[in-house]
């Protein structure tokens, strides 16, 4: 009887470690604009303005050329592409340089705060991870989606003192240098979002 309490034991122990191994080798971490180069990303980016929807596209297309830098190193040829619709009254000085001036938000900010990246970099990426960054926001990892043809998690973000208060959601493939898909909250209403429709290596 001793012996066999000792095995279950043993076999407990054993597979309790191999679960905790397990969990350890499947959590993931991610952290943005860590770009593999050759890439092409299209995304589609929807933003609520005076309760209407806007639409455009955004492209960032990274191809090596055939050129080096003086240490040898490669050298990446990048272009941005934003398409879209404005009215005749619409048309002024942010026009030249790009749809989102006119839309009146920052791009960055709309694919993921600077500092919201940094805590990305702090936790492990696996359903059910929840994490409270210094009372600067608390993140929860609630489960998998998949977009564009590639699945990610997906992570929501709160406000520390009203966690019922959904600042942003993100979903996060930690093989790509952006999220899958971007969306932005004021009071619990959606302001925006960025989605990824298209990608590609070359």
């Amino acid at each position: 009887m001793k012996r066999t309490v000792k095995k279950f034991i043993i076999v407990l122990l054993t597979g309790l470690f191999l679960l905790g191994i397990g969990q350890a080798v499947w959590a993931e971490k991610w952290e943005p604009y860590q770009f593999k180069g050759n890439e092409y990303f299209e995304f589609k980016i929807l933003l609520e303005e005076d309760e209407e929807t806007k639409e455009s596209i955004y492209i960032l297309d990274i191809k090596e050329s055939s050129e080096k830098s003086a240490s040898g190193e490669e050298v990446y040829e990048v272009s941005y592409t934003t398409k879209g619709t404005l009215t005749k009254d619409e048309l002024g000085p942010e026009t030249a340089f790009g749809l989102m001036g006119s839309y009146g938000i920052s791009l960055n900010m709309l694919v993921i705060n600077p500092a919201y990246g940094f805590f990305f970099s702090q936790m492990d990426l696996k359903v059910g991870e929840k994490m409270n960054f210094f009372g600067a926001g608390i993140i929860k990892v609630i489960g998998k989606e998949k977009i564009a043809g590639r699945e990610g998690f997906v992570c929501q973000l709160f406000q520390a003192d009203e966690e019922e208060k959904m600042i942003a959601e993100w979903v996060i493939d930690p093989d790509l240098a952006l999220p899958l898909r971007s969306k932005i909250f004021e009071d619990n209403e959606l302001q925006g979002q960025i989605e990824l429709v298209k990608y590609m290596q070359y």
